[in-house]
């Protein structure tokens, strides 16, 4: 009887928000390995999901929507009509794009000034007022042990930059947020308690990523071929169109800390698309302490995931992964290591916006945790998010229940 009154009250909630589930695992039909960081969304619109590093992903189908399309550079798409669409999760294989063999380009113009021009114009591309509608989530970890998780469902207000600026303003409509560690199961190096620290991101800060480039502005500036060798590659995507692949790499002499990775580009309209670099492990030994007033810190990683889409002539967010691993030490009271992970998924973006909220309404702490459980409904589970890995899943269940 309750199985038959859950399914009920169950239909009913689907009914009257005319949504349909499409949930499911992405996965390589090749290799047959789950395909992260996919894109799940209205056809020829700007709502819709990524999958997370397992490939799971959860999309809540607006009503009157009729095709949904799954792509990911370097695969072929699939198109799903709503109407066939099952309740019971899928697997979804995507075929690898034999179109989209890397052939490299050999230029005369350095590299990383093509760089430069690109992120400049895709700057001037997101220099509009625009709102995000986002789900946001962060896991802490110190000294190795997780701490704190929170996330939340946020609506970010952007508007044009001022001298390089940007300066978004949040309102958290729903949270939620967990002590994962108490004070006593976390190692404390120095005498001080790092177990009230919520994070080393700022959430007001947390879109600003999406039009400042960080830690990427190096990597284009006159000098950065002092320090990392450039390969440009072309490739075409799902449709035959062109794209470009910028491959960065240090020099193996260069005994600085320095990055790794690659930036994917249409250069057709000349915009980022993916973003993906990290701090190469080959150069980390040479990270040193930073002198800051007070106190010393030293960074030991940077991971930067970014990706954006190009939509019938619109350009906009979709995804941000950070993940910053810092130590600090400040004289005999604090010596210890702090990392944060976060990630942003835009779920809907909105340009040319007029109405921005009023000032008494805007989130203004510097951590989504401070808002704490402050929900009214489930909203992992019935809004659209960014499913945890296994192994987030693991660390969230175990830790909640100890």
């Amino acid at each position: 009887m309750k199985q038959l009154t859950f399914l009920f009250f169950q239909i009913l909630f689907i009914s009257a928000f005319g949504q349909t589930i499409f949930e499911g695992k992405i996965i390589d039909k090749n290799s047959k390995e789950s395909i992260p960081f996919a894109n799940i969304f209205v056809q020829n619109s700007t709502q819709g999901v990524i999958s997370n590093e397992d490939g799971i992903f959860k999309f809540y189908i607006p009503k009157g929507v009729e095709k949904i399309e799954v792509s990911h550079i370097g695969y072929k798409s699939q198109i799903f009509d709503v109407n066939l669409i099952q309740k019971e999760s899928i697997t979804i294989f995507l075929e690898t794009d034999e179109m989209a063999l890397e052939e490299v380009i050999v230029t005369n113009k350095p590299i990383n000034q093509i760089l430069a021009g690109i992120l400049s114009n895709s700057k001037n591309q997101l220099d509009k007022s625009i709102k995000l509608e986002t789900y946001y989530r962060e896991f802490v970890k110190i000294n190795n042990k997780y701490s704190k998780f929170s996330d939340g469902m946020i609506d970010f207000y952007v508007q044009p930059k001022r001298k390089e600026k940007v300066e978004a303003k949040l309102i958290v409509k729903q949270s939620r947020a967990f002590q994962l560690a108490s004070v006593d199961e976390i190692e404390k190096k120095g005498k001080a308690d790092l177990s009230e620290l919520d994070s080393f991101f700022d959430i007001q800060k947390a879109a600003n990523g999406f039009f400042t480039y960080d830690y990427i502005d190096k990597i284009s500036s006159d000098k950065a071929n002092e320090n990392y060798e450039f390969e440009l590659r072309s490739k075409k995507d799902q449709f035959g169109n062109a794209l470009e692949v910028i491959y960065i790499k240090p020099r193996a002499n260069v005994e600085k800390t320095l990055m790794v990775g690659k930036i994917t580009y249409d250069p057709i309209n000349k915009v980022v698309l993916d973003i993906d670099i990290k701090m190469s492990d080959k150069h980390k030994q040479y990270v040193e302490t930073i002198n800051a007033l007070i106190m010393k810190f030293a960074i030991h990683d940077i991971q930067i995931k970014q990706t954006y889409k190009y939509i019938n002539g619109k350009y906009f967010p979709s995804y941000r992964k950070s993940i910053l691993d810092i130590h600090i030490k400040f004289g005999k009271q604090m010596n210890d290591r702090m990392m944060s992970i976060s990630d942003l998924v835009v779920t809907d973006y909105h340009d040319n916006v007029t109405n921005f909220p009023e000032k008494n309404t805007l989130f203004k702490s510097r951590s989504l945790y401070e808002n704490g459980m402050n929900f009214t409904e489930k909203f992992w589970e019935t809004n659209n998010s960014f499913p945890l890995s296994e192994k987030e899943e693991r660390i969230l269940q175990f830790l909640k229940e100890n």
